[in-house]
């Protein structure tokens, strides 16, 4: 865990999928009035577990100082662990409403979006020989996911707040339907979760969850962003960086 700024922790949880070129998922600790804020959660996984709970306890903390959780949007890295945590802290899990809709299509009742998914492969002229492998190429990731259900909702506009830290969430659609990054302005802080990475682009693909023409979308929220005045980019991969207006 590193301290970037005061009341501002970033620790890198560990993603052991096999074929992943991926190391790690940034989850960040945000200081509060009453205990902190968690944005992301990391894979569901026994050594993403034991790594956050033995910083924690360098830190003289332990899972109930966690009194918020963010989730970023639902992909398996980022939301996997936050059914888990939030039952040992009693936080409440906020996410975006298009990223819960897909949480039981996605790992709960996985049928009709497997059928979907086929269907549109096929229409779009996949050989036939290769759908089934595209079909199920998530297949799995749900024992990765606590898929627990969101208590609270956050739109495009809405505040979230520690006390010490007052985030404005950001909309911002494209690597998934339901995207969020958190915008501090007072520190000039953005957290940008997979929508904005120091070095790679996002994987922005189409499935039959997804918001209508998710690149065009995602190309719209990347111009969202061009006024913010920004000096610390805290990303959901790689490392936090400073220079937001040439990545972008």
């Amino acid at each position: 865990m590193t301290e970037l700024a005061a009341g501002i922790r970033w620790l890198k949880l560990p993603i052991e999928v096999e074929n992943s070129t991926l190391t790690h998922i940034n989850v960040y600790l945000f200081r509060g009035d009453n205990g902190y804020l968690l944005v992301d959660a990391g894979w569901n996984t026994d050594s993403s577990f034991h790594t956050l709970h033995n910083y924690l306890v360098k830190n003289d903390l332990g899972f109930e100082d966690i009194s918020q959780i963010v989730v970023t949007h639902a992909h398996p890295d980022h939301y996997g662990m936050a059914g888990r945590i939030a039952r040992l802290s009693g936080a409440p899990v906020a996410m975006h409403p298009l990223e819960k809709d897909v949480i039981r299509p996605r790992y709960v009742n996985m049928e009709e979006l497997l059928h979907k998914t086929e269907v549109m492969l096929a229409q779009n002229g996949m050989p036939r020989d290769e759908i089934a492998a595209l079909r199920d190429a998530s297949v799995g990731l749900e024992r990765f996911v606590d898929a627990a259900e969101p208590d609270w909702l956050l739109r495009e506009g809405d505040t979230v707040t520690t006390g010490e830290f007052t985030f404005r969430v950001l909309w911002t659609p494209g690597h998934s339907s339901g995207h969020l990054c958190l915008y501090e302005e007072n520190r000039k802080i953005l957290v940008s979760g997979d929508h904005i990475l120091p070095k790679i682009t996002p994987n922005v693909s189409v499935n039959p969850l997804a918001i209508e023409n998710p690149l065009g979308r995602y190309l719209e929220s990347l111009k969202q962003l061009k006024g913010l005045a920004v000096e610390l980019v805290l990303p959901g991969h790689d490392e936090p960086f400073e220079k937001l207006g040439p990545r972008l």
